[in-house]
Formats: structure tokens, C-alpha cells, sequence
């Protein structure tokens, strides 16, 4: 009779199952629960099926808990091996000659075993994985299913045929990828003895040599951090041991990170010494000496250490630190990452706070005068603002001279085209309307003599217009008048001037407000009457520009703006020599050239 019954309800589940949809039968329980029909049978349910009675009443008595903390065992069990399948299927990818990372992109170069799409690939996998691996563990009980998993990899890695290109560096798994199998891996060992001395040992295990899988530094470093302060108290011991010497001394290592990150947690003294000792390496090691000598109220200790720490971030020698009297900050002449730049204005800060603690005036205007051309080394007016009040804190102006010299020397080269020949010019144009807008009664006019005699040059010769114009394209575009030349010369402006030199929106603005003061002097200076004269040599010839003539029709037409009569007399030398050119007549009249 009981064997009828269970047969039945059985039966009346699968029918309720293949007769309704998933929305129906959600609807269908929301009912049963509403009514209370849950409550009522749990003692029913619980001789049917146990994980099913938990897991109902788990629901029920927490209605916010997450859908994997609250599945069942055999519904964990099922939604994990889904996930491992995706997982696994990636791994045994890896060995595949025509698999999904085997490149073959280049076929006159033999395949090659892509790295990053496998790696990408298992991080993707990793996401969901990471979110059941605390309920699937106790129930899937394999504690090296991870590990054996990295194994397969490399035995498939080694397997892949002779005539692909060797596997020389490491594959190396994402950040969610490798908790997956710290997490997993740090399950298996919880019940054991010494559990963080054997994860120790098993990632050693990882390192050596023939194995071709490797986990993410950081994500190991931060697991480890996190664990129980008793098991991360015994891997600091376990780390000091002489097995580890060689891994330590290597500063690039997830093991000298570690350890040091475990110092500062149970040995303070050994790790500020290593971080004094190591501070030439890296600048990150001045912080942790800098806060304990502020904490300490050691000044001098402290203006040390930022010194040193500054000077490191600069890469300086420590025979030879960066002063804040004697240099500017050097330009960075690579991508600087956020870090570094921010870090750069905090220990300028510290050591400004620093010095005023331990009476050194003059210090702390010269580190206040780095700040700000740091900040804003491209605004004229607050740089020479910051100058005055520089000056008025030194007893000799020496120094505050020698900075500014050197920044006029940076702003010189950033309005220069980036050729060699321009790096060493220390009187240019640039250098002049500095030193006027510095000292406007004897600047003025000794700027314009100066700009009058080089446009006069310009006009002359043509090898030096060709030479300079980059930077007269530069002038042109910011002198006052300039609005009323783009007005009438719309071309010349976009295909002429503004591409020629490129610089900041803010050096523009300062560009422009050094030249305000010209007004009507501009006119003298007779800006427009040298390109109207030589702007016709930097005109190419269709002859050297392929079969591409758009950028040539566009300096014909910026020339018809500037000086018609030149390009009437150019546009017939083409029409002689060029006339079959077809392509080149229907970019000319694309670009609105006249007289065609």
C-alpha cells in the first residue's frame, strides 16, 4: 500500500511537471506556502526526503537567504557538477591540436598554445564556481580536485604535438580563478594538522620546474593574509625556515610579499627594518617607515624616510637624492600610473608638513613651489603667482631662480615639435613671453623685438619658415587677432594650424593669456604676411602622395584662403602635369578648391 502511494505521488509530480509551465508551478508553490501547506507537511516531508524537509524549512524560516545557501544537497551537488563541466571541458581543451587555444592566426608560423584565452576562459568559468564552493565542498569530497585539475593541464600543455611553438613562460590563472583553488584547496586541509604550512608546501609544489601553471601573486598574497591569525601566525614561522632563504631574497616573489605582509602583523621591528633595508628597490617600503616615525613624532627620522621614499618613487640614486631645491620633479617621459602621480603630491605634503614641524621655512617653500608646478605646471599665471611668493621666502633667490629657469625650459620643449634639434634652445619665443608676462614694463617690448626679428627671418628665408613653422602654427592660432583670420581662412585654421602642434587645452589658455597683451601691437608683427608667402612650399605634390590626394587638396584649398594669386599660379602647374589624374580632380572639388 505505502509502495501505491509513493508511486502515485510520484506519478502526479511528473505530470505537474510536464503539464505546467516553470511560471505555473512557482505559482503553485507560492500558494501551498501561503496557505501553510508547507508547515503542515514537514514532518511528511521529512520521511520522504530529509535534505528536501531542510531545505524547505530553511526557506521558509529566512526569506532573503541567497539561492545557493539555501539549495538542497542534491540540487548543490547537481548545479556543481554543471559548473566543473564548463571548467573541465576548458582543460581538457588545452591539448586539443585544432582546439580553441591553438592559435593558428599566423599559418606561416606554426600554432601556438594561447595563454590568454585559456586564462580568460577559466576566470569566466571561476565566477559562479566561487559562489557554491563552501556548499559543494563537504558533499563533492575531492579535496585535490583543483589541484588535479592544474596537474591536467600541464600533463596537456606537454602533450601537445613537436611541431608547435614550445611553451616557454607560464600560464598563469585570474585572480577568481586562483581563489577557487586556495578556497578549495584550504577545505581539504582545514581537519588536518599544520593546514598552512601543508597550502605552503602544496604551492612550492606549483614551482617547480617542468610545470607550466601558476597562480596569481596577489590573490595568493591576500588569501593568506585572510586566514585564521593563528594559521597565519604559524606560516610566518614556517616561512623563516632555511628551505626558504633563496625564496625570500628574491623581492619579486609571491613569497617575500607575503612574508613581509605577515611582519607587519606579528614581528613590527623585523619588518620596518626590511622595509628601511629594501627602500632603494621600492618606494611602497617608505610608507610603513614613514608612518612610525610620524607616529613616534620622530621628525627628523620621518623627513628621512620621505626623502628616501621620494627619491626611490624618482628612481635617484641614494648617493645623490632628490632635493626639492635643486630640480624639479623629472617629467616622466613613459605612462605614469595613478598611483605613482598621487604619490608623488602626498609625500611632497608629508615632507612639507614635516619640515614646518622641524622650523625649516626655506624647505618648506621650496616643497611647497614643487607642489604646485606639479599640479599645475601648465598655468602660467599661477606658476609665476607661486614664483613671487617663492621668492619672497628665500634670503637668496638663487634656488627659486634655478627652478624657474628649468620650467621655463619644459614649457619651451612642450611648444616645440618633438625633434631633437629643439631639446637644447633656451631663447625662444616661448622663453620670451614667459619673462613677459613675468615682468610686463621691460618683457613687453623686449618680446616683440625678439618675435619681430624672427618672423622677419622667417620671411626671408624659407628653409627656416619650413623649419619653424610648427611653432608659428602655434603662435598664429593663439595671438588675438586670431578669430577674425579663422573667420575669413576657415581651412588654413582646421588642416593648418591646429594639427601642426599639438599641446594641452591648458597650455593653450595660458598661451592666450600671456598674448592677450599684444591687442593692436599684433598688428605689426605681420603674423599672416609670412604664411602668405611661404605656405605654398609645404604643399605636397600629388606625385608624392600615392593615390591618395585628400590631405593635398586640402592644403590647396587652405592656400586659395591665404594667398589666392600663388594658388591660381599652382592649380595651372597641376592642371599641365597632373590633368589625367582623376582622383585627385574629385578631391579638389570635394575640398570646395576654386578655379577648377
Amino acid at each position: 500500500m505505502l509502495e501505491n502511494q509513493t508511486l502515485l505521488r510520484a506519478s502526479l509530480g511528473a505530470r505537474l511537471r510536464a503539464a505546467l509551465t516553470d511560471e505555473q508551478i512557482q505559482t503553485l508553490l507560492n500558494v501551498a506556502a501561503e496557505a501553510g501547506h508547507f508547515q503542515a507537511m514537514d514532518d511528511r516531508l521529512r520521511s520522504a526526503d530529509p535534505d528536501l524537509a531542510d531545505t524547505v524549512r530553511r526557506i521558509l524560516d529566512k526569506s532573503g537567504i541567497q539561492s545557493e545557501a539555501a539549495a538542497s544537497s542534491h540540487k548543490t551537488v547537481e548545479v556543481w557538477n554543471e559548473l566543473w563541466k564548463v571548467w573541465s571541458r576548458h582543460v581538457a581543451e588545452v591539448g586539443e591540436e585544432k582546439g580553441p587555444y591553438a592559435n593558428h592566426k599566423e599559418h606561416w608560423h606554426p600554432p601556438f598554445l594561447d595563454h590568454a584565452a585559456l586564462a580568460e576562459d577559466l576566470e569566466e568559468a571561476a565566477g559562479p564556481i566561487s559562489d557554491w564552493i563552501d556548499r559543494a565542498f563537504p558533499l563533492v569530497k575531492e579535496p585535490d580536485l583543483f589541484l588535479e585539475s592544474l596537474a591536467e593541464i600541464d600533463h596537456n600543455m606537454r602533450s601537445l604535438p613537436e611541431w608547435f611553438q614550445p611553451v616557454e613562460d607560464n600560464f598563469v590563472l585570474g585572480p577568481r580563478a586562483t581563489f577557487c583553488v586556495l578556497r578549495w584547496t584550504w577545505h581539504g586541509l582545514a581537519n588536518q594538522s599544520e593546514p598552512g604550512r601543508k597550502l605552503v608546501d602544496l604551492l612550492c609544489g606549483l614551482e617547480i620546474s617542468g610545470k607550466h601553471s601558476e597562480l596569481d601573486q596577489i590573490t595568493c598574497c591576500d588569501f593568506f593574509w585572510g586566514l585564521p591569525e593563528d594559521a597565519s601566525r604559524r606560516i610566518h614561522a614556517y616561512l623563516r625556515a632555511p628551505q626558504f632563504f633563496e625564496r625570500l631574497a628574491d623581492l619579486r616573489s609571491m613569497w617575500h610579499r607575503l612574508q613581509h605582509g605577515l611582519e607587519s602583523r606579528f614581528d613590527p621591528a623585523g619588518h620596518l627594518r626590511a622595509c628601511e633595508k629594501h627602500l632603494g628597490y621600492d618606494w611602497h617600503y617608505g610608507q610603513a617607515l614613514i608612518a612610525d616615525a610620524l607616529s613616534r613624532q620622530d621628525f627628523a627620522a620621518a623627513e628621512r624616510f620621505i626623502e628616501g621614499t621620494l627619491s626611490s618613487l624618482l628612481r635617484c640614486s641614494e648617493e645623490e637624492p632628490w632635493r626639492p631645491e635643486k630640480f624639479l620633479l623629472p617629467e616622466s617621459r613613459y605612462y605614469q600610473p595613478q598611483e605613482e602621480s598621487q604619490a608623488k603630491l602626498d609625500l611632497l605634503d608629508q615632507w612639507e608638513g614635516t619640515a614646518a614641524r622641524l622650523g625649516k621655512p626655506e624647505r618648506v617653500a621650496s616643497l611647497r613651489f614643487q607642489r604646485i608646478l606639479l599640479q599645475s605646471s601648465e598655468d602660467w599665471a599661477t606658476v609665476l603667482t607661486a614664483l613671487q611668493e617663492y621668492q619672497r621666502s628665500l634670503r637668496k633667490p638663487a634656488a627659486a631662480e634655478r627652478l624657474f629657469t628649468e620650467w621655463k625650459q619644459r614649457i619651451a620643449v612642450a611648444c616645440a615639435p618633438r625633434e631633437p634639434s629643439n631639446q637644447d634652445k633656451t631663447d625662444t619665443w616661448t622663453h620670451r613671453l614667459i619673462e613677459a608676462q613675468r615682468n610686463p614694463r621691460s618683457g613687453q617690448e623686449a618680446f616683440i623685438q625678439h618675435l619681430d626679428d624672427w618672423l622677419a627671418c622667417c620671411r626671408k628665408e624659407v628653409s627656416l619658415f619650413q623649419q619653424n613653422w610648427h611653432s608659428l602654427a602655434l603662435l598664429t592660432r593663439n595671438l588675438p587677432q586670431h578669430p577674425e583670420l579663422q573667420k575669413g581662412c576657415p581651412t588654413f585654421h582646421s588642416h593648418v594650424l591646429v594639427p601642426a602642434l599639438q599641446v594641452s587645452g591648458e597650455m593653450e589658455k595660458s598661451l592666450r593669456q600671456a598674448l592677450a597683451f599684444l591687442d593692436d601691437k599684433a598688428q605689426r608683427l605681420n603674423v599672416r604676411s609670412v604664411w602668405e608667402r611661404h605656405l605654398h612650399t609645404l604643399v605636397r605634390s600629388p606625385e608624392e602622395t600615392g593615390s591618395c590626394y585628400r590631405d593635398s587638396a586640402l592644403w590647396m584649398r587652405a592656400l586659395a584662403e591665404v594667398n589666392p594669386s600663388l594658388y591660381a599660379k599652382m592649380l595651372a602647374q597641376w592642371k599641365t602635369g597632373f590633368r589625367r589624374r582623376r582622383n585627385l580632380w574629385a578631391d579638389m572639388a570635394s575640398a570646395g578648391c576654386p578655379g577648377l
